[in-house]
């Protein structure tokens, strides 16, 4: 696959934990001293940590980036309990030292992207779509899109205001931030694609002249109905995959995509992706039937 993502090649290092915090949203963002992969790594890349010193579990846990500090040496993974491995975290302590392999993934490489359709002015406007901890690894990005766009608008959408990560990072690097819960309790009540929608009907001139850049991360049936609002539109949207993964580079086939049509195979999320162009890969149930 072809695109317009890179990334520095994986190192595998002792990290030393630096801060652990539980913030809004119930989420975890732990911050690890790793200067060896934070100098290589792009937004939207990922980690692989080893969760704890013995091998059990075997597996190591993918974590995109939420931070991405090179004159630090410091990265961020942002996390939810939801198994035995995140359980095991929770027992981590600051000055801890933890095994990360990384970065890994393509990437998104600000450059190269924004150079692939800037618009009359070379500063194009961007949209980051987010559902649940998906908004975590988007920060870095908004962070180094933020020079070279004209704006940047977050859409976040969660089923509850209980669920909602804080957006306040987005909003202080100059973001527009419109929030969605499901049940109303924050924001606009429903899900994330209506103000999608809204945004689509109200954007300040025609689309085709200076093309918005969207980029969508979250679960899987979200980023369905995303591509599927857009695929009509000049709107160029990649999307993130969260698919399973053990490995983290692409040796054991265990989070495979299936490629769009007119190509066959399948891409692998970890080492094709996990950003994709959208419209390279189904997403879930997409394309069958037809």
């Amino acid at each position: 696959m072809e695109n317009s993502f890179a990334g520095g090649g994986p190192v595998e290092t002792q990290a030393r934990i630096v801060s652990m915090n539980i913030e809004q949203g119930g989420v975890h963002t732990t911050l690890l001293y790793a200067p060896e992969i934070a100098l290589r790594a792009v937004p939207m890349q990922f980690v692989q940590v080893k969760v704890a010193p013995l091998n059990d579990p075997f597996l190591r846990r993918p974590f995109g980036l939420s931070r991405i500090s090179p004159e630090e040496g410091i990265i961020g993974i942002t996390w939810a309990t939801v198994g035995r491995g995140t359980s095991l975290m929770g027992l981590w302590r600051e000055g801890d030292t933890v095994s990360v392999l990384g970065p890994l993934g393509n990437g998104l490489r600000t450059d190269r992207v924004l150079r692939t359709n800037p618009g009359p002015h070379g500063r194009r406007p961007v949209w980051l779509v987010a559902g649940g901890t998906g908004l975590a690894p988007l920060y870095p990005l908004a962070l180094s899109l933020g020079p070279h766009c004209r704006d940047i608008t977050v859409l976040y959408g969660a089923r509850t205001a209980e669920a909602l990560m804080d957006t306040s990072l987005f909003e202080t690097v100059g973001c527009k931030v419109t929030v969605a819960t499901e049940d109303g309790s924050a924001g606009v009540k429903g899900r994330v694609t209506g103000p999608l929608g809204h945004l689509l009907a109200s954007f300040n001139g025609p689309l085709s002249s200076n093309p918005p850049l969207a980029v969508a991360c979250g679960p899987t049936p979200m980023l369905r109905a995303v591509k599927a609002m857009l695929r009509d539109t000049p709107v160029e949207l990649y999307v993130s995959l969260e698919e399973r993964m053990a490995c983290g580079t692409g040796l054991c086939k265990g989070c495979a995509v299936k490629a769009a049509p007119p190509r066959s195979g399948y891409f692998h999320v970890c080492s094709d992706g996990p950003v994709f162009p959208a419209g390279e890969v189904l997403l879930g149930g997409e394309g069958q039937g037809a």
